[in-house]
């Protein structure tokens, strides 16, 4: 089974790796506490049927999709302004060097566990996509 990074959602291929080559989260670190998962008795297709439009209308598309987790990414990034203007300032080729390499896109993890009563478990990389996620935990208690 793939395991996928808790914090960006990118697929982990082996079983060695401690730190996410993406984006360097450390994946020895111990899971989300329980306070982060919701159990329900719903099946896993009525889950994924309503974690797809739920995030859509927030502007995110489906990165992953496995029967255990979904992974969805959005195109709008987590952007310091000031930054931003600041390097414009200085000239365009540092700004677009900011803003490809050194931002993040949003980009919400929901994965599911257990057999009956599944454990849902929604991680968002940045402050807007963790609001996301929290929100739709909210819409499966």
């Amino acid at each position: 089974m793939t395991k996928f990074c808790p914090n960006c959602g990118k697929p982990v291929t082996d079983e060695i790796t401690k730190i996410c080559s993406n984006c360097g989260t450390d994946l020895t670190a111990a899971p989300p506490s329980a306070t982060d998962q919701v159990t329900t008795s719903m099946n896993r297709q009525e889950i994924l049927g309503r974690a797809i439009p739920f995030f859509a209308t927030k502007s995110y598309a489906v990165q992953t999709q496995t029967d255990y987790v979904v992974a969805f990414e959005s195109q709008s990034r987590d952007v310091s302004w000031v930054i931003f203007l600041v390097l414009c300032c200085l000239g365009l080729i540092p700004a677009v060097i900011y803003y490809y390499w050194f931002t993040h896109q949003h980009q919400v993890t929901v994965s599911l566990s257990g057999a009956t009563d599944i454990k849902v478990t929604a991680i968002g990389n940045t402050e807007q996509a963790k609001k996301d996620a929290a929100e739709f935990m909210k819409t499966l208690v």
